[in-house]
């Protein structure tokens, strides 16, 4: 008898694609629906019957699906479309670990593929929203600079050296105009993402009182102060950029650097007993 296999809960996106393309609305689009097409089946495959249903399947608008399709036509590079001898299409949402995961060698001389990934929820295939997946992708951009940010401070009150990302982290000042280039957004609009995640219990946030530094702003602004003034009648404050903290353990553990020739995975065992479920955690982790 065949194991059962259970849906698996993550799809892994490498960091380095989301940032490539987090400017781009159409490329961002793109890699939602390969997100996407990836839960429907660990092939990745999806058979195009009609747009109609292309729409209705991932829950798209006639001129979003249609700009998608036509970039998938064209040759997108996360995609490959072929015709069967049937007439039926059929569009494979390719390998991302294949594009994207580079070579590194190991202790040892043994060489194994990297990724840095971010971990977006596995939907279920009748609930597949793209806009939904994209939300969640931008949130990643977004936390994983927080996440950095609090492993590196963790390190640091543990008086651990810091090296590498971390001491990267650990000098980096998480500004509104820093989250919103690291987001691709507006800092109107990173304010708002903040906002939404701390009342979702996902980060902390600290905030600074105002510091009065000016009492004429229209005659004693030095120059270079420009734009770090907060300007109240006529007087000037400035304000410490705010701390944040990630809280949600989920969230924590979707910010991953996988060795896919690391020991554990290449030695993974699984024994499954009569009417046991396997997971696709299991699987994957098998023939990944």
């Amino acid at each position: 008898m065949r194991p059962r296999v259970l849906t698996m809960d993550y799809i892994n996106v490498p960091m380095a694609l989301l940032q490539e393309v987090k400017e781009d609305p159409l490329q961002w689009s793109l890699v939602a629906l390969s997100v996407a097409m990836k839960c429907l089946s660990p092939s990745s495959t999806y058979i195009f019957t009609s747009e109609k249903k292309f729409r209705s399947d991932f829950h798209l608008g006639y001129t979003k699906a249609h700009n998608l399709l036509d970039a998938i036509r064209e040759g997108n590079s996360l995609f490959q479309m072929t015709t069967c001898p049937n007439g039926r299409q059929i569009i494979v949402a390719r390998s991302l670990k294949k594009m994207y995961a580079t070579q590194v060698t190991l202790k040892g001389g043994r060489k194994s593929l990297e990724m840095v990934v971010g971990k977006v929820k596995c939907c279920p295939r009748e609930n597949l929203h793209v806009t939904e997946i994209e939300s969640e992708m931008r949130q990643l951009l977004l936390l994983t600079n927080i996440s950095a940010k609090t492993r590196a401070d963790e390190l640091q009150s543990k008086g651990l050296p810091l090296t590498g990302s971390a001491s990267h982290a650990a000098k980096t000042i998480l500004s509104v105009n820093y989250l919103a280039k690291a987001t691709g957004r507006s800092p109107r609009t990173v304010s708002r993402m903040t906002k939404a995640a701390r009342q979702q219990r996902m980060i902390n946030v600290i905030q600074y009182p105002l510091v009065r530094c000016c009492n004429d702003i229209l005659h004693t602004l030095p120059p270079d102060s420009v734009g770090k003034i907060i300007r109240i009648g006529f007087f000037g404050f400035t304000r410490r950029c705010n701390d944040y903290q990630l809280l949600s353990w989920d969230w924590r553990h979707r910010f991953q650097h996988i060795l896919y020739g690391h020991r554990g995975r290449l030695t993974h065992n699984l024994v499954l007993h009569h009417n046991e479920v396997l997971s696709q955690t299991d699987l994957h982790a098998l023939y990944d």
